[in-house]
């Protein structure tokens, strides 16, 4: 006789670790449940970010289509020639606005005082280094178009003052 313990104690014990039959049918059920379940998460993500660029392509198409129907509307301002903030360099440049239609263009007309009080305010505020580079010269684009928009009073997204040209861009 073996030590320990006998065969049917063995088969007995390795029995009472095994699952039921029943236990391993509902555990294979919940796998496959779990398992299609994540497909169809999936799967609906994946469509979702399939069809979301397609619909954003769809309103920039609108836009474009919009946009084509006029002539783009420029309103070119006069020279501007300030003193930079750090009192040793100055700016002379030249703007021009891209107008989303001749509604903007007459409105900025009607407001140029306080457009070119906002501009020289904003030009002057700054220092050779921060205009120095590109980075910085499109940030002041991006600025003074905001800026023109408030004085403009409008809060509409591509309305307005759409861009800011620089036709001519001096530091000295």
């Amino acid at each position: 006789m073996a030590k320990g313990k006998d065969d049917d104690q063995l088969q007995d014990e390795a029995l009472e670790q095994a699952p039921a039959p029943g236990r391993k049918k509902r555990l294979l059920f919940m796998l496959i449940g779990i398992v299609a379940l994540l497909v169809l998460v999936g799967g609906g993500v994946g469509v979702w970010l399939l069809m979301a660029p397609a619909e954003e392509g769809k309103q920039q198409t609108e836009q474009a289509a919009k946009e084509e129907e006029h002539p783009p509307i420029y309103e070119k301002l006069e020279t501007f020639t300030v003193n930079l903030a750090d009192r040793e360099h100055y700016l002379q440049v030249e703007v021009a606005l891209k107008l989303s239609d001749s509604e903007a263009q007459q409105k900025v007309k009607l407001y140029m005082p306080e457009v070119r009080d906002v501009l020289l305010r904003l030009l002057s505020s700054k220092t050779y280094e921060e205009l120095g580079s590109q980075e910085g010269k499109d940030k002041l684009a991006s600025e003074i178009q905001a800026q023109l928009n408030d004085v403009l009073r409008i809060k509409e997204r591509g309305k307005g003052v759409k861009g800011v040209l620089f036709n001519s861009f001096i530091i000295q």
